[in-house]
């Protein structure tokens, strides 16, 4: 078992892992344990906790791209309560916003004990799918409790970083440091087009620039993962590599259910348990222009409105659990083809897709669940096919589960994330291994499931493939080692 997590942390998974638990189940779990008490709150988007360390120096625009503005040690959970065994540190740092403005972000650092040492980097992404600071990693790996009554945003936050450090973790088992940057920046933005690449690059330079983080420097290899709202800020992170980073040595990325269509995201999830980050979706972009604000209003009835002045005051498990089954033309005014129509709603839906014209020049790992409701397979076919025309290295699985019988209670998408991830990591840790062999072309195939092989199942260590391979064979852990 691990030693990134305590002695008696250990037992607590090992416990909940032999009683069958997945990251997925337990993903599952913490959203359904979310109350919808407090969803119907005031308009306002609730100011971020005070912390001076958030604060941007007025200078700004004298700092360069990923220079560190100040750093501070931190300790770190997982689910907000249960303590990791590693050296901490946040770091606030320049970086740049989609039009070019300078920029500031925090992201989290986080090294294994031990002799301090040359290491590779690890970036995880995580899917924060919020506009609020409480939601982003670097608040919920160290604040906070899973229930919190005082708390304006809501009783439980449990933003999502909280729970997919898990899959972070696999990481520090390997001797890598690892970094979960806030990729919407000190602004907390969600769907925002080039500015989370910058975010994710610039954390990158400011790591590799952190002393106590052991690196050396530009010629770390680095990898980046993220899944879901963290896989559309990792590729924005690669199509931006060339022109924005080059000096950067990344060795790959792995890109799970990327939405990079929105559209087709919009229309796919409408109706489904996760079609609250709809409205959340309009809310996001409205943040990032007022054209579209004023537009997207004129569209939507006077609960719509408030509806989408809502998704600013939670984060995205609460956001979800508070509008399941939602669905959009019971809050429009007019068909939802109309309101894509719309020449600015058209041109921002367009700003966050596909472009065709920033390729990645690092291979990319890509994976899809075929029946996704929230990624749905054609945006990401789509992606993918304007990575391997502009001739960028891709594997891509699609991966095909079985019919869902319950698909009004249950998500592809979320079960993909937990099946998927073992394979994504397998394929990073064969990048990172020196003298490794690059990839070269598309290789495109649809699976069953990766965790058909088990050398993929077993690629994630202690923390993560032991466990669900025990699961899967209906064998318990050892409960001490």
């Amino acid at each position: 078992m691990s030693h990134v997590f305590g002695a008696v942390e250990q037992r607590f998974w090992r416990r909940w892992w032999a009683r069958g638990l997945s990251v997925g189940v337990v993903v599952a779990i913490a959203v359904a344990a979310m109350s919808t008490v407090g969803m119907m709150r005031s308009q306002a988007e609730p100011a971020p906790p005070p912390d001076a360390f958030y604060d941007v120096p007025e200078a700004l625009a004298n700092f360069s791209p990923g220079e560190i503005i100040r750093s501070r040690p931190v300790a770190v959970n997982a689910l907000q309560s249960l303590p990791i065994k590693v050296d901490a540190w946040q770091l606030l740092y320049r970086t740049t916003g989609m039009n070019g403005e300078p920029d500031a972000a925090v992201t989290t650092v986080m090294t294994p004990e031990g002799p301090t040492k040359p290491r590779p980097l690890l970036s995880y992404q995580a899917a924060t799918d919020s506009t609020l600071r409480i939601c982003n990693p670097s608040y919920g790996l160290v604040h906070g409790a899973p229930v919190d009554f005082t708390n304006p945003s809501g009783p439980v936050l449990v933003p999502i970083g909280s729970i997919e450090v898990a899959l972070a973790v696999a990481g520090l088992e390997q001797g890598w440091v690892v970094a979960m940057p806030d990729h919407g920046g000190v602004d907390n933005r969600f769907l925002t087009p080039r500015q989370p690449g910058f975010a994710v690059l610039d954390g990158i330079r400011a790591v590799e620039n952190f002393d106590p983080a052991g690196l050396a420097g530009t010629t770390t290899p680095v990898s980046l993962w993220g899944y879901s709202g963290g896989a559309i800020a990792s590729s924005w992170a690669i199509e931006q590599h060339p022109t924005y980073a080059p000096e950067l040595d990344i060795k790959g990325a792995a890109l799970g259910a990327p939405e990079r269509d929105l559209e087709a995201s919009l229309k796919s999830a409408n109706g489904t348990p996760f079609a609250g980050l709809i409205p959340l979706a309009f809310a996001s972009i409205a943040k990032d222009s007022p054209t579209f604000s004023d537009e997207i209003r004129n569209y939507l009835t006077p609960e719509g409105n408030a509806l989408v002045d809502r998704m600013r005051n939670s984060c995205a498990p609460q956001n979800i659990l508070g509008n399941l089954g939602f669905r959009y033309e019971n809050y429009l005014t007019a068909p939802i083809g109309d309101v894509l129509d719309n020449p600015v709603v058209r041109r921002e839906i367009d700003a966050r897709g596909v472009s065709g014209g920033n390729i990645p020049t690092v291979p990319a790992y890509v994976y899809n669940g075929v029946t996704d409701e929230i990624a749905p397979i054609s945006g990401t076919d789509k992606l993918v096919d304007s990575y391997c025309e502009g001739c960028a290295s891709v594997t891509y699985r699609r991966e095909a589960l079985p019919l869902n019988p319950l698909p009004q209670y249950s998500s592809t998408h979320a079960v993909i994330e937990a099946t998927g991830a073992a394979g994504a990591f397998k394929w990073i840790k064969e990048r990172m291994n020196p003298g490794s062999e690059t990839p070269r072309g598309c290789d495109i195939q649809t699976v069953p499931n990766t965790l058909a092989d088990p050398d993929v199942l077993a690629s994630l260590g202690p923390s993560f493939g032991l466990p669900l391979q025990s699961i899967l064979a209906g064998t318990p852990l050892e409960t001490d080692r």
